[in-house]
């Protein structure tokens, strides 16, 4: 059946299904076993690469809209050379590329100044590297956060203004529930880490105005490092559920969903939190002969094609039995609604970065690279959608190489379009498992029934690299006089810089 019907009219279908809201899924595709080649920091894994490639990824991302970044991993140990591949939904600008390009050759330097400062007393041993005093290489540091926070700061403004006035309303009710009790544990890293967090962006959106200063820089650098080190003790609070218990108490009785506090400072803190991964890539002894490698960036060319799709109510209907196998009442309905919904039938229609990279990389291009096998992970700015994991799980049955990513949202895009590799089995392998996901959708909501059948973000792991504690200790001590300054209480303080934050933040829509 499913051989019968267009791939990209059920991807439709399960848009239209789901109305671009999550299936409920929480798909992670399988890595294999046992991953032995590629940059390592423990022998017989590269669990330490994953957060690496997805840092990059993330710090690729300057727009506010609609832009996702997918980047592969490619070796050469013998000539001692590596290339990056990257892919985004449309082509790749050359101020990414430079822009990589930039933060690398920085990487390299950082990797060079740990070097010099490892301790005489380190024991050779592979599997750890020496401890690093954190006020190490600090200038160079806070050189790459501003590197990457100017290029990302249009994206910033996006989260910041969708996420953190909430966070500042969530936490004025928190003080008020605790009725003057001071907040200790869990819910004090809570305070400290939005407190930073409030220091460290109107700085930040100042930039959109005038230059910052060094000393300006080193601020935000301080603050937005103190928050993240404080929002991941909040995120691993009872093994990841602290969150979640917290903004349930908060919503009582209320109607409507609780404030999602997990996503907001996942959100808030990310940018912060994989420049720090990217800081222990360079900090890694292990690593660090990778980052001695030449590097070449290859950018993959935007993919689209022209999809069209049903042009008439009658035509959904037909598809609609087609899929079912047997007709029903609610069809005629439902091809209504569809047809209303894609009333633009002929669209061009993306492919997906990370499916067009794999594409990429299974194409030859008559270069040295065609026979360097990429690494199977690839490294993307945010969870791929529905379709895209899918996708490759149907890629990764053909028995040749194998990718995944980080895992899927569990949303199903449309406008969507298969790379053009996809024929044969693996147009149908995907074909079959779509139309068996519509299928249990639709049985799910006792439109049909089938035979037999009874009445769905990480934050990397890595090298910790935080603030050393004269760092950490003034930058308490900045937070500390900013609240007394508002009269001690956490929400005048709140109260007075969300005032200038909500002012200064333009609004972006999407």
């Amino acid at each position: 059946m499913a051989n019968k019907l267009d791939l990209h009219y059920l991807v439709a279908l399960m848009n239209y299904e789901f109305n671009s809201g999550q299936d409920g899924s929480a798909r992670h595709l399988d890595p294999p076993s046992h991953l032995t080649s590629g940059i390592v920091d423990h022998h017989g894994t590269n669990i330490h690469t994953l957060p690496i490639l997805d840092a990059l990824a993330h710090i690729s991302v300057s727009r506010p809209n609609s832009q996702v970044v997918a980047i592969a991993l490619q070796l050469k140990p013998d000539t001692k050379e590596i290339r990056l591949t990257i892919a985004e939904n449309q082509d790749v600008a050359d101020s990414l590329v430079n822009h990589l390009y930039n933060i690398w050759r920085k990487l390299q330097a950082l990797s060079d100044e740990y070097a010099e400062q490892r301790k005489a007393e380190w024991d050779g041993d592979q599997m750890l590297s020496p401890v690093i005093p954190l006020d190490v290489a600090r200038p160079l540091k806070i050189e790459i956060f501003r590197e990457v926070y100017k290029f990302s700061l249009e994206k910033q403004k996006k989260r910041v203004n969708k996420w953190f006035r909430p966070l500042c309303d969530f936490m004025v009710e928190l003080e008020k529930r605790r009725a003057g009790i001071a907040l200790e544990g869990f819910e004090r890293n809570l305070s400290n880490a939005v407190v930073a967090l409030v220091l460290a962006l109107p700085l930040v959106f100042k930039h959109s105005e005038t230059q910052l200063t060094d000393d300006e820089w080193e601020q935000v650098y301080w603050q937005s490092m103190t928050a993240n080190m404080d929002a991941k003790l909040v995120l691993a609070d009872r093994h990841g559920l602290g969150c979640d218990t917290l903004a349930q108490e908060l919503n009582g009785d209320r109607d409507g969903d609780p404030f999602q506090l997990r996503r907001a400072l996942e959100k808030l803190i990310s940018l912060p939190r994989h420049i720090e991964s990217l800081f222990g890539f360079a900090h890694s002894r292990r690593l660090r002969s990778t980052l001695q490698y030449h590097m070449t960036i290859s950018a993959v060319p935007g993919q689209a094609q022209i999809i069209i799709l049903p042009t008439s109510q009658e035509q959904w209907k037909s598809l609609l039995e087609a899929a079912c196998g047997q007709p029903g009442q609610w069809q005629r309905k439902d091809a209504l609604k569809l047809f209303q919904k894609f009333e633009s039938w002929e669209q061009k229609c993306p492919v997906h970065c990370e499916c067009g990279l794999i594409q990429y990389l299974q194409t030859k291009h008559c270069d040295s690279w065609d026979n360097v096998p990429a690494f199977s992970y690839i490294g993307v700015s945010r969870l791929s959608c529905s379709a895209c994991c899918v996708w490759m799980e149907a890629f990764n049955m053909l028995g040749g190489p194998k990718f995944y990513t980080r895992g899927s949202h569990g949303k199903w895009y449309w406008p969507w379009a298969m790379p053009m590799m996809g024929v044969g089995s693996l147009r149908e392998n995907m074909a079959g498992m779509v139309l068996d996901e519509y299928l249990t959708q639709l049985e799910k909501k006792r439109k049909i029934k089938r035979a037999g059948s009874d009445s769905i973000g990480a934050i990397p792991s890595g090298a910790e690299h935080g603030l050393s504690d004269a760092e950490k200790q003034s930058a308490r001590a900045v937070a500390g006089a900013a609240l007394l300054e508002s009269g001690g209480a956490l929400s005048a303080f709140l109260s007075d810089r969300v005032q200038f934050l909500h002012s200064n933040v333009p609004r972006f829509v999407g």
